[in-house]
C-alpha cells in the first residue's frame, strides 16, 4: 500500500510539473519515468537502481544526438564532473566522519543527470535538492519537537530530492 501511495504522489507531483512544458516528447517520458522508478526506489531502500543509474545515463547520452558542440560539451562535462564531484564528497565525508554519508547511489545518478541537464543545469539540481532537503529535516524537526542536529544524524534518501529537482530543472530547459 506505501508503495502504490508513493507511485500516485510522484505522478501527481511529476505530472504537475509537467504541465507547464506541454507538449512533452518521448525523451520526457522516458525521463519521468526513470526519475521516479529511482526516486521510489531510493525512498524505500535506500538505494539507486544499478540499471536505473545506467538507464538514466544511457538515455541522456541518446539524447545528444544532433546536438550543438556547445551542448555536447555542456553535458558530457555535466556526466563526468558532477559523479566525480560527489564522489569526493562522499569520500571527504567518510574520511571525517567515519560513516557513509552520501552513498555511491548518488555518484551513479549524477552521471545520469549530468547527461540530461549539463554541467551548468545541474547545479541548479544539486542547490534545489539541498535546499529540499534541508527544508524537509527542518520541518521534521518542528513536528517531532527534535533539534536539527538530532535530525541531521537520521537517514534520508538524497535521491529523491535530486530526482525532483532534476525533472523541474530539465522542464525548465536547464540543459543549454
Amino acid at each position: 500500500m506505501q508503495t502504490f501511495r508513493l507511485v500516485l504522489i510522484h505522478l501527481l507531483v511529476y505530472g504537475a510539473l509537467a504541465v507547464t512544458s506541454i507538449p512533452l516528447s518521448w525523451f520526457a517520458v522516458l525521463l519521468v519515468l526513470l526519475l521516479i522508478w529511482i526516486s521510489i526506489w531510493d525512498f524505500l531502500v535506500f538505494e539507486i537502481p544499478d540499471l536505473a543509474a545506467l538507464l538514466l545515463a544511457f538515455s541522456g547520452a541518446m539524447t545528444l544526438y544532433g546536438s550543438s558542440e556547445l551542448v555536447l560539451i555542456d553535458r558530457i562535462l555535466g556526466g563526468i564532473l558532477w559523479p566525480l564531484l560527489f564522489w569526493a564528497v562522499a569520500e571527504l565525508y567518510l574520511k571525517t566522519r567515519g560513516v557513509h554519508g552520501l552513498g555511491f547511489g548518488d555518484v551513479k545518478l549524477m552521471a545520469g543527470i549530468g547527461l540530461w541537464c549539463g554541467a551548468y543545469g545541474t547545479i541548479y539540481v544539486v542547490l534545489a535538492a539541498a535546499l529540499a532537503g534541508l527544508g524537509v529535516l527542518s520541518i521534521l524537526a518542528v513536528v517531532r519537537s527534535t533539534s536539527i542536529a538530532e535530525i541531521g544524524q537520521s537517514k534520508v534518501a538524497f535521491g529523491p530530492f535530486l530526482c525532483l529537482s532534476a525533472w523541474s530543472v530539465w522542464l525548465l530547459g536547464g540543459s543549454t
